[in-house]
Order: structure tokens, then sequence, then C-alpha cells
């Protein structure tokens, strides 16, 4: 077992960490401009907060007491005034729980129930034809959208919702997605490497796609998305498929996942070896690397449809976020939704999932038969792809964690339209690491305990965060202003959308 060993943080210069202003909001017209952003782009069934809000339409907006009253109000603030005819659904999920990373076990094996149950229940309403639109959840797949549209509610807390990831052009950012899912559909082999210990190879066999490689294949589509053929074809906005979510019996996945965050929280320092695409060792990994080896003993006999071999957990995402200016929950982290959820959609952000494919026909299928479902993770901040092209020669997808569509020319020239390209395509938000990217020792001040880090960085980032930007020698050149204006969206990169 190879563990990460540095003499010298190797990103302390190349990718140093930097957090944007905490925005303290004291009333819910501070919130407005933002939603008002989000209700004008144009729909779309990604990852991409975008309601497209319509006079006349029948809007349900699901909520739960987990969310913030003040964005509750705004939301229907912003349903009122764009003359919807909407309801709210509140739930009641019950206390708010506070999360240590290796919960994500026992979460995604009732999550996947829990999503099987919401698919139900949009099933049900379409057929009442009640509503042209749901607004609902933030993450995982939906419905077909042929009679009833179903988009994210991501806000939170008032801290998610003002943010200047929902103000960004959105022509910018779904060109960063159209760049990204070119370069993969047409990478012949692709290699994941992360500081953090992950090495990872696979081939993007033709298998998976259509003549063109434009689509998947229409078959895979058919067995792994049968309720959302549309859905299943092509990539999600907001996280593109650096590796096809569907599994052929031909996978060969090679190499080994190391990390220490999940999407509940940080995990000590966990390794994962893979072998054709199966999890066949677990390593370290505290709690978490407990309840994964307990998890694969006990499925390790098992027989899941789709699958290419017996067994729970084989690797079938890696992920990629491509809004630069996502970051994570600082007030309240670990506590109910405030979790590394949130976090996956920043550019160059890779989450890695191993499992059941997340609300897949096939996973359906499995839950009904009485099999263990779910799906678990490993992030990386940190990481370099690199792709073999089909034509020859290689190209490279993420460096050093930053996602390379940032720095495309033609990307630059669109957000040029907006404001300034550095500003608009510099990531609000990179996690300081001790020994990757600030001084410290990775082990002994990181990897062992990343809560304790964490949580202190982000406190610290909250209330002091000029303070913070000191300490970690983050780059001053892209926190121009001291907070985030409300009303003109203003970021700590001081990019401006009118």
């Amino acid at each position: 077992m190879n563990k990460p060993n540095f003499t010298e943080p190797p990103l302390i210069e190349k990718y140093p960490p930097r957090c944007p202003p905490y925005v303290t909001v004291n009333s819910v017209e501070q919130l407005m401009p933002y939603l008002e952003e989000v209700a004008k782009r144009p729909y779309s069934q990604g990852l991409h907060a975008a309601w497209d809000l319509q006079p006349g339409e029948r809007v349900l907006l699901r909520v739960d007491n987990w969310h913030d009253p003040m964005v509750i109000e705004a939301c229907k603030r912003i349903l009122e005034k764009y003359n919807t005819k909407y309801e709210i659904l509140m739930a009641d999920k019950g206390p708010i729980p506070s999360w240590e990373g290796h919960n994500e076990v026992e979460y995604y094996l009732a999550r996947t129930k829990e999503l099987a149950e919401w698919m139900d229940e949009w099933e049900r309403i379409e057929q009442e034809g009640k509503y042209d639109k749901l607004l609902w959840g933030y993450g995982g797949p939906v419905l077909c959208d042929a009679k009833i549209k179903i988009q994210r509610m991501p806000f939170i807390t008032p801290e998610l919702l003002a943010s200047p990831a929902h103000t960004i052009p959105y022509e910018v950012i779904d060109a960063i997605d159209k760049w990204t899912w070119k370069r993969i559909r047409h990478a012949r082999r692709i290699r994941i490497v992360d500081p953090e210990g992950t090495d990872l190879t696979y081939t993007n066999h033709d298998d998976y796609y259509d003549r063109n490689r434009e689509f998947f294949n229409e078959e895979l589509v058919e067995k792994f998305w049968t309720h959302n053929k549309n859905f299943g074809r092509t990539y999600l906005p907001g996280h593109v498929l650096g590796r096809p979510w569907m599994y052929i019996p031909k996978e060969d996945g090679h190499g080994v996942i190391a990390g220490t965050m999940n999407h509940i929280g940080p995990v000590p320092w966990i390794q994962l070896k893979v072998e054709n695409s199966k999890i066949t060792e677990i390593h370290e990994g505290g709690l978490f690397g407990d309840k994964l080896r307990k998890l694969m003993d006990e499925t390790n006999h098992l027989e899941y449809p789709g699958f290419p071999g017996k067994g729970l957990l084989y690797w079938w995402e890696a992920s990629i976020g491509t809004n630069p200016h996502i970051h994570r929950p600082r007030k309240d982290f670990l506590k109910g939704w405030l979790s590394c959820l949130y976090e996956r959609m920043r550019s160059g952000c890779i989450h890695i999932g191993f499992g059941t494919v997340i609300s897949s026909s096939l996973e359906r299928q499995a839950a009904k038969m009485g099999l263990p479902v779910g799906h678990w993770h490993i992030h990386l901040y940190f990481a370099t792809v690199t792709c073999e092209m089909i034509g020859g020669g290689t190209e490279k997808l993420i460096e050093d964690g930053r996602l390379l569509a940032l720095d495309d020319p033609d990307i630059r020239k669109i957000a040029a339209k907006y404001g300034d390209p550095d500003l608009l395509l510099t990531e609000s938000w990179i996690p300081a690491v001790p020994g990757i990217n600030v001084e410290g020792d990775y082990w002994q001040h990181y990897a062992n305990d990343p809560t304790d880090w964490t949580l202190t960085e982000l406190n610290i980032c909250q209330k002091w965060h000029h303070l913070f930007m000191k300490m970690v020698g983050a780059d001053p050149k892209y926190c121009k202003h001291s907070h985030w204006e409300m009303g003109n969206v203003r970021s700590c990169c001081g990019h401006h959308h009118g």
C-alpha cells in the first residue's frame, strides 16, 4: 500500500487555497437578486439551478424543515413575482442531525430507498397532471420531462443562495459543460491521478457510445435508464461524466482510489484498490473504512442486475463539477443538508462513486429484489485528468484541480461578453490542505483527522476571512472586495454581473 509522502507541499504555489468572504444575510430582500438570475436561466435537467419560471406555470416547490425559513420565503416571493401558480410542499424530516463522514454508509443505504420513493411519487404527480414543474432535491436523476419538468432546489441556507455561483451567466457554464463533455467523449483512455493517492485508469470503450460518440449506446441507455432515456443518453449539466455511469461486461478500471472526503463529510485517509472496476481491497479509513469492509464482505457473493460480476462495490462514477463559484458551506457545516454534497459541483472537483448506479432502472430493480443498494464516494480536489484521444495524442482535462475549460480561449471570449474573464473564470473556493497546498505535514496536521482541520478552517474563514486568507497564503488578487455586494452580486473574485 503506497501512501502519499511529501517533503514539500507540491501545490503551495500552483494552486493556493482561497475561500469567499462570508456574507451575513439579514433579510429576504438581500436574496432576491440571486433568485432573479435562477428564475431566468433556461431549464435543464442538470445540477445548475435553472428554473426558467413562466407566467401561469403550475409549480410545486418541495422543501423540508432542514431548509432555512428565509430561503423558503425568498423562493415563495420569486414564484409570486413570476406569476406562477405555485404550491409549497413542506416535509418534516425530524430533528436536524449532526454528521460524521462515516455516516455516509448508512445514509446512502437509506437515501437510495428515499430517492426511489421520490421517483415513484414524481410518477404519481405526473399522472395526476396538476403541475407543470417540480422544484425538488439537489442531486441524482429525475423523471423524463415529457409531461412534467423537474429542477433542483439546492438552496438550503442563505449562504448557499447568496453566491455568484447562481449569477454566473448560463452561457458561460453551459460552454464549460460542453467543452468538458466533448473531450471525454473523444478520449480512448482516461487516467485520473491526485496527490492524496488516487491513480485510476480505464478504457473509454466504444461499447459505451453510439457510432459517432455523440450519445451513449442506445441499448445501454434502455437497460440502465428505461424510464428516462433522454436523461441517460448524455451528460448531466454541472455534473459531467468523467466515466460513463453504466456497466459493461468488459469493465477494466484499474488502480487505486484514495482521499479524505465523501458526500457527507471528512474521513481519515482511505485507499481502495480497483481491479477490473471492482473494489477488491479497502485500507484504513477509520470507521468509514470499517463499514465499507463489512458491506463488501456482506455483498461480495451477491449478483446485481447489470453488473459485470458478483458484488456491490464496483466503480461507476468519476463525475466532474463545472461551476467555478460553488464553495463548501461554512455555517453549520456537517448539520442536516449542509454536507459535502454541494461542493461536488465546483469546477475541477471530481467525485468518485462506487456501488449501484443511483436511481437507475437496474438499481430500482435490485432494491425490489431485496438486495442492499446504494453508492459511496471519495472527493478529489487536486486531480490531474489526462485523456488519450481517439485520433492520437493526449489532452489534459484537469490539471492539479483546475478544470482547463476555464483557460480555453473560446470560453474566455464568451465570458468577456459579461465581464473580466479572469475574474469570472477563477474559482471562488479552493480548500486548504496541509502538506498539499499550504504549509504543514499531510498526515500529522490533516489526513489522520481531517474533520478537526476542516471545521477549524471553515470557522476561521467564516468569522475572520481576511485573516484566513493571509494565514494560508491565499492569492489576494482575487479578493479585492471585503464582501459580496448584495444586489450587484460580486464575489471575492471581484466580478460583477449586471
